[in-house]
């Protein structure tokens, strides 16, 4: 299945000379993705708040139907999936409700590889309202965080975990039913939050039996199209959020003097306004599209992808590899005494596209103690051995005078 797999995605056709390597940031779409966007368009075009036309009840029903895949997709049910515009919006969502009920002196265990958006809303709630994060991980060598690691930063006083599943910049991964199931021993009340946005795309994911409270993830790093976002949350956990926006939809009665929103039903009340309604379509087909190829068959054929890469780094000179430990090609790396950015931009001129910086997860400095960030080379399952053989052998040929070069 996964032989011929470049077929079905319209860029590499349009872009033959080009390496695709920033699929951490945005996935590919596959044709089917795009033709299900352009039939809603030419064919549709109806705002799905009502069902006054056969149009809008069939757009109604393909929202519902979204609705439905994702939820199999997940191992979960359909009235615990919430649709938002990405991933951020679900984490801030989430973190604003729960730092609300928090008091001074509560713990919530991060890490120094979470994403700006699942930081700075918490970095806030500490700022505010005295919550105390706690890294987890070694406080003095500020390591990667490990599974071990953050069931070791849970006491008593723990009240939310929020991590990160996967890092989007050194690639290493977390067990989070095997967290989540140490967390739930300690306290049964422990809320725990999980950012699978590097992870949703990559392998099967059973949220039922991971046990988590909450998961967020985006359409756009699953073959899907940009704006989209899923929040799942055990149903009774979801029914404790305030919405963040307020408006149609969302409110169940106006009067003068008010409104009720809080008991408008879900998934309505927290999806106020008109939905990014091609959007969710085109996600279901994105859905269709991965269970085809299979995730246990993207799972198997990233993992040796990944081996492949770890494998060929070693070739290039000077090489600082970060990503030594993960398990899909999340693959971040510097040639010592150069910006990363200069290397990208290297990267980049040789018709390979690539990441700099850290990714915006603005703390992982403190992991490595470099502030400048890594060239991130980040796969999925379209990619080829033949693109990580292009990769390094630019990589091989590349000189310092190939940054001044680039400067005139």
């Amino acid at each position: 299945m996964l032989k011929n797999i470049k077929n079905k995605f319209p860029w590499f056709k349009k872009n033959p000379q080009w390496v695709y390597a920033d699929s951490s940031a945005t996935s590919l779409k596959p044709k089917c993705v795009i033709d299900a966007i352009t039939n809603y368009y030419e064919c549709y075009g109806t705002n799905p708040h009502n069902n006054d036309s056969p149009l809008a009840s069939h757009v109604n029903q393909f929202i519902s139907e979204t609705r439905n895949k994702v939820a199999k997709f997940f191992g979960v049910e359909e009235k615990e999936i919430i649709f938002t515009s990405g991933a951020t919006e679900s984490l801030n969502l989430v973190i604003h409700n729960l730092s609300n009920k928090l008091k001074k002196g509560d713990e919530v265990v991060i890490s120094y590889g979470e994403h700006s958006s699942n930081l700075i809303p918490w970095i806030d709630a500490q700022n505010k309202k005295g919550v105390k994060l706690v890294y987890a991980g070694d406080e003095k060598k500020h390591n990667a965080p490990t599974t071990e690691a953050f069931i070791q930063a849970i006491t008593p006083k723990t009240k939310v975990l929020s991590f990160s599943a996967s890092s989007n910049v050194f690639g290493y991964n977390l067990d989070i039913r095997k967290i989540t199931k140490a967390a739930k021993k300690i306290s049964p009340n422990i809320i725990v939050l999980v950012d699978g946005t590097q992870t949703a795309p990559h392998h099967p994911t059973n949220l039922k039996l991971d046990g988590v409270d909450f998961f967020v993830c985006s359409a756009h790093k699953m073959c899907g199209p940009d704006g989209v976002g899923v929040l799942y949350g055990k149903f009774e956990e979801l029914n404790k959020l305030t919405p963040l926006k307020i408006g149609g939809g969302g409110v169940s009665t106006v009067a003068l003097d008010g409104a009720s929103y809080n008991l408008a039903p879900l998934p309505g009340r927290l999806e106020s306004g008109t939905p990014n309604t091609a959007g969710i379509i085109g996600f279901g087909a994105a859905i269709d599209f991965l269970n085809s190829v299979g995730m246990k068959n993207i799972d198997t054929y990233e993992k040796e992808l990944k081996k492949y890469f770890d494998k060929r780094i070693k070739e290039v000179k000077n090489i600082e590899y970060v990503s030594q430990t993960g398990l899909y090609p999340v693959c971040s790396f510097n040639v010592r005494d150069i910006i990363s950015q200069d290397l990208a931009n290297y990267l980049g001129r040789n018709k390979i596209i690539a990441r700099s910086g850290l990714s915006c997860a603005k703390l992982s400095y403190e992991i490595t103690s470099n502030k400048s960030g890594y060239v991130r080379v980040s796969l999925y399952f379209y990619n080829t051995t033949k693109d990580i053989d292009r990769i390094i052998s630019v990589l091989k040929k590349f000189k310092k005078s190939d940054v001044v070069d680039n400067i005139f």
